[in-house]
């Protein structure tokens, strides 16, 4: 049984291979993380809470995606590695909340 679990978690490290992305979106407050909001309508993206990033702000983050983390938003959890703020304006948050 112990050698089944072993082989399980290998693979689920195997198929989650981290992947880089940039993103250009608006930061708004999550349950447990940041989530990040692409401007374009894609993908929306969880990230850690950090000091180099403010709710309500639009960045062009780059970084690594992973499936796996301990964010509760049910998105793909982003990873910052690059963090450039943009002079852009961020709508309230969708659902009428805003958390600044």
């Amino acid at each position: 049984m112990k050698l089944l679990e072993l082989l399980f978690v290998c693979l689920s490290c195997a198929y989650s291979q981290n992947k880089s992305v940039t993103v250009t979106g608006c930061v708004y407050s999550g349950v447990e993380c940041l989530r990040l909001k692409d401007l374009k309508g894609k993908q929306d993206y969880s990230m850690v809470k950090t000091d180099q990033v403010q709710v309500g702000h639009a960045y062009r983050i780059k970084g690594a995606v992973n499936d796996f983390g301990f964010c509760q938003e049910g998105k793909p959890i982003l990873g910052p590695e690059r963090i450039i703020e943009l002079k852009r304006q961020c709508k309230p948050e969708p659902n009428g909340e805003d958390h600044k």
